[in-house]
């Protein structure tokens, strides 16, 4: 065979091998995405039910041991952040519409100058919540952990989650694999900025608890 028919035989092999490769690759990240986006789905779907708007839907909820307020930042001033603000005065209502037990605030305590739980308590007092009925979870570093606590360290039976609708799928999810009794009330009372973002890191990380949860 003539050296540049050789030559050419062996470009056209391995541009064969490197299209191979390039579709392998391909697939193995489309079959990555769709597992993900799978996953984000069906941790949504099997919790869809169990979310509510508002405190007025509640009517046929009784004998609440705790509303749980899950932390979202604080602002540089040390008050909660938009997102966190929300929670906490859709917790109030539906404490106060339920006659539930506690209001749990579960946040972030990292250091001396940031702490949630006692900013969200201290915003709570602000809108008549009686202190002794508030607990403090300053271990709540994370929603897996926030909600694992509620069950291994309060032991609660019954519970409202009080955040906004995209964070509920996941933090419900985990209070059913724990096998207590949990429902949720969203708290979007506003636009948030980065909400787009932050939607697309909710679908990584209900993928993320999924597994943690097995």
């Amino acid at each position: 065979m003539p050296k540049t028919e050789a030559l050419r035989s062996r470009k056209r092999i391995a541009l064969r091998v490197l299209l191979a490769i390039v579709i392998a690759v391909m697939t193995l990240v489309a079959l990555g995405a769709l597992t993900v986006l799978g996953i984000s789905e069906y941790v949504r779907l099997s919790t869809n039910e169990q979310i509510y708007q508002s405190a007025d839907d509640l009517k046929d909820i009784s004998d609440v041991d705790c509303v749980i307020v899950l932390g979202a930042g604080l602002k540089a001033d040390g008050t909660p952040s938009h997102m966190l603000e929300d929670r906490i005065k859709v917790a109030v209502d539906v404490y106060n519409a339920t006659g539930a037990d506690y209001i749990l605030m579960s946040g972030d305590r990292s250091g001396e100058y940031y702490d949630e739980p006692a900013a969200m308590r201290k915003y709570a007092e602000s809108l008549g919540v009686d202190p002794s009925c508030i607990l403090i979870d300053e271990c709540g570093f994370s929603t897996y952990e926030s909600m694992e606590r509620a069950d291994e360290l309060f032991e609660f039976d019954k519970v409202i989650v009080i955040t906004q609708k995209y964070h509920l799928y996941r933090a419900l999810y985990i209070a059913n694999t724990e096998e207590y009794e949990a429902v949720g009330v969203s708290s979007n009372l506003r636009p948030y900025s980065g909400q787009p973002l932050r939607e697309l890191r909710e679908i990584l990380a209900r993928v993320k608890d999924f597994f943690m949860c097995l």
